[in-house]
């Protein structure tokens, strides 16, 4: 395709009905008649020669054509943006809202001092914390979702993120557990009662995988889905709370917690952590923003 053939305005287009997956809903968001998109959108087929979405019952779906130029057009659309737009952002003047997907442990130990700052320096900037699970990352493709912070084994292709550390395991035990103070054994380990972090599932997914590895399975008695919450029951009941060995340290002496060393026949991989975001954010100014400070942040005292 040669770029003359296609303008502005139709590349719009393509992006709303991408978006859309809806004719009407495109021509809605353009501001033009549903006549004049379904005209853009029969040039549109003609210019990538494919239908680019279709009838499927009684919705549109997009052609896999059309699902490779949904990743590619709104980071493409950007950066034609910023050719006509200085790229500059005004933090002290800035309105707008961002959806953010993060641990308990985040937004409650890691966070205060940013958003104080952000009080201050960015006041219009509205912040809405939401709980990661591993379905947030469709949220991230769909746009429902501006930036999360996470455990994860590999970055999707169409995600951008950057590593902020990795983390080993370690368990935390109450003062009056049988085990605290000891040095824990692997039969100690399977044979005692659990407690588990639910929120993401990659913390109780982690070790369970290490375990079967081994032929061994724990006894999960109870999970819940924040730190905190996990580590008040902890404090009060004897469970075993395995998780990240630099939350457990951070956290657990305030809980009056103990911190064991896992058997040394478990071996569990370390935990990356990582602050992602699609790539159609990738060149927003004030998302730049908004995650360079979060990496600020997280960079000080993340797990690595």
């Amino acid at each position: 395709m040669e770029l003359a053939r296609i303008n502005l305005n139709l590349l719009i287009s393509l992006y709303y009905l991408l978006r859309n997956r809806s004719v009407t809903e495109a021509a809605a968001d353009q501001h033009i008649t549903q006549p004049a998109m379904s005209r853009n959108l029969s040039q549109l087929r003609k210019i990538f020669d494919d239908p680019l979405m279709v009838r499927v019952g009684n919705n549109m779906q997009l052609t896999p054509h059309g699902e490779q130029l949904w990743l590619k057009l709104p980071d493409a659309l950007n950066n034609l943006e910023s050719l006509l737009v200085p790229n500059q952002f005004e933090a002290a003047g800035y309105q707008g809202e961002f959806n953010i997907a993060s641990t308990d442990f985040i937004t409650h130990d890691l966070m205060p001092p940013l958003l104080a700052e952000l009080q201050s320096d960015a006041p219009g900037i509205r912040l809405h914390f939401h709980l990661w699970e591993p379905g947030m990352m469709e949220s991230l493709r769909q746009g429902r979702m501006d930036l999360a912070a996470c455990i994860l084994d590999t970055v999707p292709s169409d995600i951008y993120g950057k590593q902020i550390g990795s983390d080993s395991y370690s368990c935390l035990v109450n003062q009056h557990h049988p085990l605290a103070g000891q040095v824990m054994t692997m039969a100690d380990y399977i044979h005692a009662d659990h407690i588990g972090i639910s929120a993401g599932g990659d913390k109780i997914r982690a070790v369970d995988e290490a375990l079967a590895q081994l032929k061994h399975q724990r006894k999960m008695q109870l999970t819940v889905p924040f730190i905190h919450s996990a580590m008040a029951i902890t404090s009060r009941a004897s469970y075993i709370l395995t998780l990240p060995t630099r939350i457990a340290t951070r956290l657990g002496p305030k809980y009056g917690l103990s911190i064991l060393d896992l058997p040394k026949q478990l071996k569990i991989p370390a935990s990356n952590y990582y602050l992602i975001w699609h790539q159609r954010l990738q060149s927003d100014p004030a998302h730049r923003y908004l995650r360079e400070r979060m990496l600020e942040s997280l960079a000080i005292d993340t797990p690595h």
